[in-house]
């Protein structure tokens, strides 16, 4: 068997690991975290064997002198976190004692830090490509797996609850934040990441191919840095897969810069490509391009969440949703000021606001002929939103030909007792019924500040189901994203 058609083994043993060795395992660093991690996800902890030869127990746990003693036939998944100096050595002693199904380096410093690093990689990759070989590699410089349902993570903060969401980052710290920041700021839920680093071995394709056929995962987030120099060939692999996707892949890269490259190669040591290839690859694929930020891809990962989660919901499978062909917007607010600011920003991203006018205000002049505001769109309505006007009018206007409805909400402190706060919640939760039974989407702004009485009404919208946004640049970029998908889709059908 040649190097290049050595067999790729099925990626379940690195997300759903029977059994987890931790090779260099110590009371200090990073053995703390992946134990912590995988006790809070309810991992058996009968099947965790620390390794160590100068050590006889940790964290409650027996610690075994070399991975021959540990008491498998077979290592599904194995963290080494060890100095780099002893990085090859430890890889031979792995592959001459134990099969090991995947490993995942944690260990920095490598081809992204020095010549010596490079020459390590080398080392290790040559090691692989022995035709005996078998074993999977993340890494090296790569924070490893979360898995909820594998009860695998790397830190205690991370959510216990699956969800659909699947990321592949090359880069542990960003992979950490959107997990921590996604959960924290929009109750996201995932079904499985991995942080892979500087990509010697498993490259970003072979996970794409694996989520596109896992059940659990509906959405996949990528950060992309570049390919590594070990595989030539993985850009036209990569074009290949993307054309196959069937979810959503959401795709962010670092690097788009020259200055960005020189940053690429000091923290994966891999190398990019240029922009006018991606330009390419983005207008032949359904993937959506992300701007290079991590509030950027969290919005747009948000969105597609809850708009694919609404439709799961009613029985409808990923493949049969279908997704906004429109971008005629209707804006509720209170303010004039506002409504000019928001119709501004919205048509400059490239959103239509429809004016209501003829027979159409008239409609709208007859349910309740307001003598302040507006109701030309955006609906300036100050003073009703309780009443059942402010419904009427919402709904008669929806009616119109609008794809996305946008409401400005707020609250004042102690909301809950005041006499309004009851019939407006009433009327949000009733616009929010009446669009979804149209297909349409409706988003909240409630802008963001610290108030306590805001943090209470973000969290009672976020556990009804309302999608909520803290400004409406945000909003309206990742509606768009989702339109664009839409777009795409239907026309790679066709």
């Amino acid at each position: 068997m040649s190097k290049n058609m050595k067999k790729k083994k099925n990626l379940d043993a690195l997300f759903k690991p029977k059994t987890v060795a931790i090779y260099g395992a110590s009371e200090r660093g990073s053995t703390k975290h992946f134990v912590g991690g995988m006790e809070i996800q309810g991992f058996d902890k009968s099947k965790l064997y620390l390794i160590n030869p100068s050590k006889k127990e940790l964290f409650g746990l027996k610690v075994y002198k070399s991975l021959k003693e540990v008491p498998e036939d077979e290592i599904d998944h194995l963290i080494l976190s060890i100095r780099r100096e002893m990085l090859v050595q430890s890889v031979k002693e792995i592959f001459s004692q134990k099969k090991v199904n995947s490993i995942q380096i944690f260990t920095a410093g490598t081809g992204e830090y020095d010549d010596d690093g490079i020459q390590i990689e080398k080392d290790i990759k040559e090691m692989l490509d022995d035709e005996k070989v078998e074993t999977r590699i993340i890494g090296p410089n790569c924070m490893g797996v979360y898995s909820p349902t594998g009860h695998l993570a790397y830190l205690k903060s991370f959510p216990k609850e699956p969800g659909n969401i699947g990321l592949i980052f090359q880069s542990g710290d960003l992979h950490t934040r959107l997990i921590k920041f996604g959960n924290l700021r929009y109750d996201l839920k995932f079904s499985k990441g991995v942080s892979i680093g500087n990509t010697i071995d498993l490259q970003i394709s072979e996970v794409l191919k694996y989520f596109n056929n896992d059940e659990e995962t509906d959405i996949i987030a990528v950060y992309f840095e570049g390919f590594s120099t070990f595989h030539p060939n993985e850009g036209k692999k990569l074009l290949k897969t993307l054309k196959t996707m069937k979810k959503p892949v959401l795709f962010m890269r670092g690097g788009e810069t020259k200055r960005g490259q020189t940053a690429v190669l000091t923290h994966t040591g891999t190398i990019g490509t240029k922009q006018k290839i991606w330009d390419a690859v983005f207008k032949q694929t359904s993937i959506i391009k992300v701007p290079s930020s991590l509030d950027s891809i969290l919005d747009y990962i948000y969105i597609f969440y809850t708009y694919i989660n609404r439709y799961k919901k009613l029985g409808i499978s990923i493949n049969e949703i279908s997704y906004p062909t429109g971008k005629n917007t209707l804006v509720v607010l209170w303010s004039g000021g506002f409504g000019i600011l928001a119709t501004d920003t919205l048509t400059k991203l490239g959103l239509n606001l429809p004016t209501f006018k003829g027979v159409s205000l008239e409609k709208l002049r007859k349910i309740y002929p307001i003598k302040i505001g507006s109701l030309c769109n955006p609906l300036d309505m100050p003073w009703i939103e309780s009443s059942k006007e402010y419904l009427e009018i919402s709904k008669a206007a929806i009616a119109e030909n609008i794809d996305l409805v946008i409401i400005e909400t707020d609250v004042a402190k102690n909301f809950k007792q005041t006499k309004h706060f009851p019939g407006y919640y009433s009327n949000l939760k009733k616009i929010k019924e009446y669009v979804e039974s149209l297909k349409k989407i409706l988003i909240l702004i409630l802008y963001q500040y610290p108030s306590p009485h805001r943090k209470e009404y973000y969290e009672m919208l976020i556990e009804e189901g309302f999608i909520v946004y803290p400004t409406l640049p945000q909003a309206a970029k990742a509606y768009l994203a989702l339109h664009e998908y839409g777009q795409k889709i239907r026309t790679l059908k066709n």
